[in-house]
């Protein structure tokens, strides 16, 4: 029997594999399709806390503490898996096109700011001077100094190299049945491949958190929302920084693309991409940089994000079992937030210790059921 068995392989269950294996723990992660293969890879890898989250919190500061972990874990994971995910904490804008949005700019500008975070507002020119390329109706831009992006495809690839070289069990094409239980206690799950058991089981499916959970008789809601995003050529357009603005981001890779996106989907469990979609996204974006217009498009992809019904993911021990966690409900955060929640989820599942995960923890959705 192994110590810790993971539902899902996305960035949370591999990440979270990969933290348990180093301590020491034996591992087993079941995924039903390919790696990475959902949320994972319907992101453009920000790590991005200050613009992606509203207001200061516990959300904000879980945000900001795994920001500040990744260049050492990026860097153990390279020597571990002998690759490079192009880690790139060379900070973003996040621009404003008219007097309105500067506006609501500048009081998100104002508390972060007076929360001492490092954070800059240019006008006019200083904009340019960060981003030359971004056109010139930019009447206002945060610039964020210290935020950057990964690679979130590299990111999985050598994640999944660190867990094989270190022994995790790695089981793709492996559906999940239901949910083994002896009393109230959860001893592994039933699945194609057969039975799986283990002294803890984790719930990292994504957006199929929601569905597992109902085959215990719990509500949790976790729903999928479809991202639709795209990537073109960079060639001749030597884009600088990561570029937020109110109808899409752009995001400049060292592999030679830039990624864009990104919609947000109340889709079901589609995740085709589709015209109206993609559409979106192209025409979202070309208002910030028009010599977008002249890239060579390159490819269209989509995945099911993990909304929880909070906003806020759900980290910890499942109310009223044994042996069960989740940790799930990032929503388009899972890539910002995979080092701080292998590192907090170990901490519970290795030493007992749920301190930090108190604002996630699942049963803030307990008094529901099915």
């Amino acid at each position: 029997m192994t110590n810790c068995l993971i539902v899902g392989g996305g960035i949370i269950g591999l990440s979270l594999a990969y933290e348990l294996s180093r301590r020491g723990l034996s591992v087993t992660v079941a995924e039903q399709g390919p790696w990475g293969g959902q949320a994972s890879s319907a992101a453009a890898g920000m790590l991005a806390p200050l613009k992606e989250f509203s207001e200061p919190g516990p959300l904000l500061d879980l945000g900001m503490d795994s920001l500040r972990l990744y260049p050492e874990w990026a860097a153990e994971l390279e020597a571990e898996a002998g690759g490079d995910v192009q880690l790139s904490i060379d900070g973003l804008l996040t621009v404003a096109l008219t007097e309105e949005e500067a506006e609501r700019l500048r009081a998100k500008f104002a508390w972060q700011r007076e929360s001492g975070y490092d954070v800059h507002w240019l006008t006019g020119a200083a904009i340019r001077d960060v981003e030359p390329l971004l056109t010139d109706r930019a009447v206002a831009a945060i610039h964020s100094p210290s935020e950057g992006h990964i690679n979130n495809r590299l990111l999985l690839q050598a994640l999944v190299t660190a867990c094989r070289r270190m022994g995790v069990t790695l089981l793709s094409g492996c559906v999940v049945t239901g949910i083994a239980t002896e009393g109230s206690r959860v001893v592994g799950v039933e699945t194609t491949a057969g039975p799986l058991r283990a002294d803890e089981t984790v719930i990292a499916s994504g957006a199929w958190a929601g569905i597992m959970m109902g085959w215990l008789g719990l509500s949790i809601p976790v729903r999928p929302v479809r991202g639709q995003i795209a990537a073109v050529a960079s060639a001749g357009i030597p884009l600088r920084t990561v570029i937020f603005g109110s109808t899409g981001y752009i995001t400049p890779k060292r592999d030679g693309k830039i990624v864009i996106g990104a919609t947000e989907d109340e889709a079901g469990f589609q995740r085709e991409v589709t015209l109206s979609g993609l559409t979106g996204v192209l025409n979202g974006v070309m208002p910030y940089v028009p010599a977008l217009s002249s890239a060579p498009f390159l490819e269209a992809w989509a995945g099911l994000r993990p909304a929880s019904a909070d906003g806020k993911p759900l980290l910890g021990p499942v109310p009223g079992w044994t042996g069960l966690s989740l940790a799930g409900g990032h929503f388009r955060n899972g890539i910002l937030l995979s080092p701080i929640t292998a590192k907090l989820m170990a901490d519970y599942l290795e030493q007992g210790r749920a301190e930090r995960l108190q604002p996630f923890l699942p049963e803030r959705f307990a008094g529901v059921s099915l």
